[in-house]
């Protein structure tokens, strides 16, 4: 992006707090019984965003396929059928077009558990509605935006993560890109809140192994945003989502083959997360507006980045196809 686009950009709010609002009251709400896997819920879910890459402009990630990617895991002995949701914006950049940065989310959750107070429905609102509505503003952000981004970028809703990251998983194990040709992954969780860093302040998982952080950090010094580098449970949160699915495709002999990748949120653990009392009305939708968008500028500035992301811990190297 030219330095005028970009100003112009900055100041253009494609997302607002009632966008955000409405989507996540959607997937959170007692309608959707908690979003657990393999439920006519999570059907409806994913039907449901699938519409909403649609709006946004989202193509499929190969003429022949769907929005949605059928697939099944085994959990307690029994088979689950679910979906992932994988929308695609092709990069204009000759030079970069063929590489991908994977913006993810999970839009399931543990569904009811039957006694608990005050109710029995486990809503998931900051885990992960929120994060699934991030993407989904992302997505509308940069079609309003009207800048094409240099580097191709996907866009995965996925299933399964409560199960074991069993839908991201999948993605990168039926990959239908060659995966030394993914940038990086950022992964989206729990951002509805905004008391625990203060406004205009988020964390990301893996600080300490790539230079995505580094790369972020470049972005946002003049942007009004933090990223905040002292969770202390950050690091250990690396191995707690989606993202890992992208850095750790398979290790052998103490080297682990994968992705740089981080999840970006602003709680850690808090006393909300699988439980009940995660619900759409502690949301600082305000707040999360002005991540979303904020995430939004940062991804087509990646896009557009000419240095590579690299590993920064030597345990861990980059695919080879």
């Amino acid at each position: 992006m030219s330095a005028g686009v970009n100003l112009a950009y900055s100041q253009h709010r494609a997302v607002t707090s009632e966008n955000l609002k409405e989507w996540v009251s959607f997937l959170a709400s007692d309608n959707m019984m908690g979003r657990r896997n393999g439920s006519p819920e999570m059907k409806l879910a994913a039907d449901w965003i699938a519409g909403k890459f649609s709006e946004s402009g989202l193509k499929p990630v190969a003429p022949s396929l769907d929005l949605i990617h059928n697939y099944t895991f085994t959990s307690r002995q029994n088979q689950v059928n679910e979906r992932n949701v994988i929308g695609l914006i092709e990069g204009s950049d000759p030079a970069l077009k063929g590489e991908y940065i994977v913006l993810s989310a999970h839009f399931d959750h543990v569904g009811i558990k039957r006694g608990s107070k005050p109710d029995s429905i486990y809503n998931g609102a900051d885990d992960n509605a929120a994060g699934t509505a991030a993407i989904i503003g992302i997505a509308k952000a940069i079609k309003e935006s009207g800048i094409r981004p240099g580097r191709s970028i996907i866009f995965a809703a996925f299933s399964g993560e409560e199960s074991g990251m069993r839908g991201s998983r999948n993605f990168v194990a039926n990959s239908l890109i060659p995966l030394k040709k993914i940038y990086a992954n950022l992964n989206f969780e729990m951002i509805g809140h905004s008391e625990y860093l203060g406004k205009k302040k988020y964390y990301m998982t893996g600080c300490l192994l790539s230079d995505l952080d580094n790369a972020v950090g470049e972005y946002n010094r003049n942007s009004g945003f933090q990223l905040v580098d002292t969770i202390k449970l950050a690091h250990l949160l690396f191995g707690s989502s989606d993202n890992i699915a992208f850095s750790r495709i398979t290790t052998s002999q103490g080297v682990t083959t994968g992705i740089p990748s981080g999840t970006f949120a602003t709680t850690t653990m808090a006393p909300h997360i699988h439980n009940v009392t995660d619900e759409v009305s502690l949301f600082d939708f305000d707040n999360m507006s002005d991540l979303v968008n904020h995430f939004s500028r940062l991804v087509l500035w990646l896009s557009d980045r000419k240095k590579e992301i690299v590993w920064t811990d030597k345990t861990f190297v980059k695919p080879e196809k």
